[in-house]
């Protein structure tokens, strides 16, 4: 009667056995755990970013726009012959580069013809005049026999007094005149004159070559001065102090800078903002101002300084209006959220919300936003935080 007790009592231990076993196993883990040796605790370093710094100052700027362009000269020829004829000289000065005076004798053409054809006009003008003496003389015989007759010259018939053959006689010498002009004119041009101080772009005649009226002779360029038109934005416009279209500012100052690299080193000339053009580039939407510099080849100035030549490109920089009581700072110092980073007294950076009233390749023009002093951070940071530590370098500012 006993047996299925025992039997009863094995069954329940060992439906028991295995989940005591997990629970003391767990309680033995936790008992180790809370038992072992804790580690020291150490603070973790503050990381601190090495920065160049630049104190600012509030101050009055000019505004300087940038601009480029392309130098072309004033006034550019293609000289032709007038005449037709043979080439009989070219000057030694019609070379590519050569240096020409206005009125200088560039191409002599073969003039034989022109000087018969002068020389008939001055005959057939003796001619006109001695007939006109003749008549005249005549004329004078019949007004006197008029008068003889007591009547009123102002009643004499007009072929009494010989009048249309004098005014014929008269017309003849004109004619004459007019005649000898031309073959004068027409000999002259046997001749080809530089019309204005220039260089020689190309020559394009040589002695012996037969040239019909039109032929070209010559591509000559003024060099008494050269201009640049310069393209600006609207933005650019607001603030220079420009021309209207149309308007000129020939005598007064607009000034320019011009740049550019000539046989591997940096040059520099001074031009002047002369006139604005009344159009819009209907691809691009920007306006022109035409910047002028006198002399660019230094010619009337015997040579000195370095020549500008035409279908150089420059860069320019354009004086702008000045701007009262801002800080210039480079755009290093501009986060991608349009703050300034600057170091306050402990050495921490601090983000800075400003307003920025214009912005150029080089800086940028702050109004509000910083102080006077501020120690601005104008090495670039990869990630700026509020308030994490810099060491400084001051640089010049």
């Amino acid at each position: 009667m006993n047996e299925p007790a025992v039997s009863n009592q094995s069954l329940w231990l060992r439906r028991l056995l295995p989940p005591v076993i997990v629970v003391g196993a767990i309680a033995l883990a936790i008992a180790l755990v809370s038992l072992r040796p804790q580690p020291e605790s150490v603070a973790a370093e503050e990381r601190v970013v090495p920065v160049q710094t630049m104190t600012v100052a509030r101050s009055d700027l000019p505004i300087v726009i940038q601009s480029q362009g392309t130098v072309i000269p004033r006034t550019e020829t293609t000289l032709v012959a007038e005449v037709s004829g043979m080439v009989r000289s070219v000057s030694e000065k019609l070379v590519s580069g050569g240096y020409v005076r206005q009125g200088e004798v560039l191409v002599t053409l073969d003039d034989a013809d022109y000087q018969v054809t002068v020389s008939q006009a001055e005959a057939n003008l003796l001619s006109a005049e001695a007939q006109l003496t003749q008549e005249q003389a005549q004329a004078d015989q019949a007004a006197r026999e008029w008068d003889l007759s007591g009547r009123p010259r102002e009643n004499a018939p007009l072929l009494a007094l010989r009048t249309p053959f004098l005014k014929e006689a008269q017309a003849r010498v004109l004619l004459a005149e007019s005649e000898l002009a031309r073959a004068q004119r027409q000999l002259e041009r046997t001749r080809i004159r530089a019309p204005y101080d220039a260089l020689v772009r190309e020559k394009l005649v040589d002695v012996g070559q037969y040239l019909g009226a039109g032929s070209q002779v010559a591509e000559v360029f003024a060099t008494d001065y050269a201009e640049i038109r310069l393209p600006l934005s609207a933005n650019d416009l607001a603030w220079l102090d420009l021309p209207m279209p149309g308007q000129s500012l020939i005598g007064q100052s607009v000034p320019v800078e011009l740049r550019a690299e000539v046989a591997g080193e940096k040059q520099k000339w001074r031009a002047s903002i002369v006139r604005t053009e009344a159009v819009v580039d209907s691809s691009s939407r920007m306006y022109y101002a035409v910047a002028r510099m006198q002399d660019p080849y230094r010619l009337s100035s015997g040579g000195t300084g370095t020549p500008l030549l035409a279908g150089t490109f420059v860069s320019a920089s354009l004086q702008g209006r000045v701007l009262s009581g801002v800080y210039r700072v480079p755009p290093a110092a501009m986060t991608n959220d349009n703050q300034v980073m600057v170091m306050d007294q402990e050495q921490r950076l601090r983000l800075r919300p400003v307003t920025i009233i214009h912005a150029d390749t080089n800086w940028l023009y702050v109004e509000e936003g910083i102080q006077q002093g501020d120690q601005v951070i104008v090495s670039p940071v990869r990630v700026p935080v509020d308030g994490m530590r810099v060491n400084p370098v001051q640089v010049a500012s």
